[in-house]
């Protein structure tokens, strides 16, 4: 399975920044957290709409079609400024981030993708009288919540190659 970045990149990406838990884990463990990291990162890359239909905030198509195992490299890719990104490579963003969604999972595996029950954060409903109540994350019984995270240094790093010409596919069809 294809991941973003190397394991020698995490390394002086991590070791730079003094994050220990990456630098100790072995090379099996920091596989395993950057093909799950990758995922993370491809599935920030997409919003669906709400007629069900999924849109692409890439810029840009996969270099390699629907063959292609993950979202990077594109072709036709450009930053938001504008700055076009070769189409043979995955940009330092990507892979940094990467990099960071790795090390949570370093730290807890799965934490990046938890499997979310919908039935089990209903506390009460109401037709009558219309009430709104949130509850906080539930507890699984194993300490983890069934929502997925926000890691906003990932978003953040992101940022640069999600541009708004990417948001709307051309012809909209709602």
């Amino acid at each position: 399975m294809s991941y973003y970045g190397t394991i020698a990149g995490g390394d002086d990406y991590h070791t730079a920044r003094g994050n220990n838990a990456w630098v100790t884990a072995d090379s099996g463990q920091k596989t395993a957290a950057l093909i799950r990291a990758s995922l993370f990162v491809d599935g920030l890359g997409q919003r669906r709409l709400p007629n069900m239909r999924f849109i692409s905030l890439f810029p840009g198509v996969p270099t390699g079609g629907r063959a292609q195992e993950l979202a990077w490299p594109r072709t036709g890719a450009s930053d938001m400024n504008g700055v076009a990104i070769d189409a043979d490579t995955v940009p330092r963003e990507v892979e940094q981030a990467t990099y960071e969604g790795a090390l949570r999972e370093i730290v807890e595996p799965g934490s990046l993708s938890p499997d979310y029950r919908p039935g089990s954060v209903v506390k009460s409903e109401r037709l009558d009288v219309i009430q709104t109540e949130y509850l906080p994350p539930v507890d699984t019984g194993d300490g983890k919540s069934p929502v997925r995270p926000v890691v906003t240094v990932v978003a953040d790093l992101l940022a640069p190659v999600m541009t708004a010409a990417s948001l709307t596919p051309w012809p909209l069809t709602v």
